[in-house]
């Protein structure tokens, strides 16, 4: 039986000064200037360019609509600790209103869905009662964390006592509520960063 462990426990973006990029084009041979409407050419011109961490959230986002394990493999375990990190954070902010794309991102994470194929099973318990706690107001990777093992860690102790009692009662039903330390959840919030690492 998959077990719950209950403890006590934007990407930034800045845009720099377009004064260096804005030409100073002075007229000094008289050259007549018309007042015709000019249409520049290029993709996004003026507009912020996205980052590597923007498309890497976007590739990621995109492999949790088409439920490709695989491919999220291939990004997170060619990535550094931190860069996985800032991709996972914007990627539960881009996810924020698609809770059942959310809800299989943290099945993923706790090693319930490793391949395709997995998607195919007639129920993911972990993605199941993390949906469960979204819609009752937890957020994930913050409130509650996926771990691998079909684990849950309850991150927010009084956010998890505060839920409705028919909410706790499934989910005691369903899963084994383990009760850890502190320190217990500190080692397994780094155990998870680690599972990060290449």
């Amino acid at each position: 039986m998959p077990t719950i462990e209950v403890s006590s426990k934007k990407l930034k973006t800045v845009e720099g000064d377009r004064s260096a990029f804005t030409p100073k084009i002075s007229n000094p041979a008289k050259i007549r200037v018309f007042n015709t409407p000019t249409t520049m050419s290029g993709k996004g011109f003026g507009q912020r360019q996205p980052t590597k961490i923007d498309k890497l959230v976007e590739s990621v986002v995109r492999c949790c609509q088409q439920r490709q394990p695989e491919a999220l493999d291939q990004i997170f375990d060619n990535l550094p600790v931190k860069l996985n990190q800032q991709v996972l954070n914007g990627t539960v902010a881009a996810l924020k209103k698609d809770i059942d794309s959310l809800s299989w991102l943290c099945g993923y994470f706790a090693s319930e869905i490793n391949s395709t194929e997995d998607n195919q099973k007639p129920r993911h318990s972990i993605a199941e009662l993390s949906k469960l706690l979204m819609t009752s107001g937890m957020e994930p990777f913050g409130d509650f964390a996926p771990y691998p093992g079909c684990r849950i860690v309850i991150l927010n102790n009084n956010k998890f006592e505060a839920l409705p009692p028919r909410v706790q009662a499934a989910v005691k039903e369903a899963f084994d509520v383990v009760e850890t330390s502190g320190e217990e959840a500190q080692r397994i919030n780094e155990a998870l960063l680690r599972e990060l690492e290449v």
